[in-house]
């Protein structure tokens, strides 16, 4: 399936995601219900959430859904299938691929291994870690000042 043709995935994607290939297969479930099987192949290039670059996911989806409405009673998940609510009795395909597509990507994408693009500890003056003896003095100073010493001079002058 084209890129193109995948809206919201396009939007995501960087340069260099290939289109995906999808195979499905429409049959029913054991207990007579209308399923969906299939697999979703495809590399997608995404943003690295930590240092910004692309990152290369290979996705490799199996699918298997069993389609039902708001209305039925039946539950798939009896059978041990993952339920797909259609509205009107009716299925866009292309929707259905792109969902399963963003449902089948990580949450955050990111390299294995690599340097994030920012420091995570930008509140540091330098390099050099603060040890606690240094943490400790700060403490110490700051609370040896008094904050209402500024009131001790004013009852004085009156």
């Amino acid at each position: 399936m084209p890129l193109q043709k995948l809206p919201r995935l396009a939007e995501i994607a960087l340069a260099g995601t290939e289109d995906v290939e999808v195979t499905l297969d429409f049959t029913r479930s054991v207990g007579k219900r209308p399923m969906i099987k299939g697999h979703i192949r495809g590399n997608i290039v995404l943003e690295c959430q930590r240092c910004m670059q692309p990152v290369t996911i290979a996705l490799d989806a199996p699918l298997q859904v069993a389609l039902t409405t708001f209305e039925s009673d039946e539950r798939p998940e009896q059978e041990g299938l993952e339920a797909w609510l259609i509205e009107d009795e009716r299925l866009f395909i292309q929707d259905f691929v792109e969902d399963e597509i963003l449902l089948a990507l990580p949450l955050v994408a990111k390299h294995e291994q690599c340097e994030p693009l920012r420091k995570l500890i930008e509140a540091l003056p330098s390099d050099e870690p603060v040890t606690e003896s240094e943490q400790v003095d700060d403490v110490a100073a700051s609370a040896k000042k008094n904050p209402f010493a500024v009131l001790k001079d004013w009852k004085k002058t009156e």
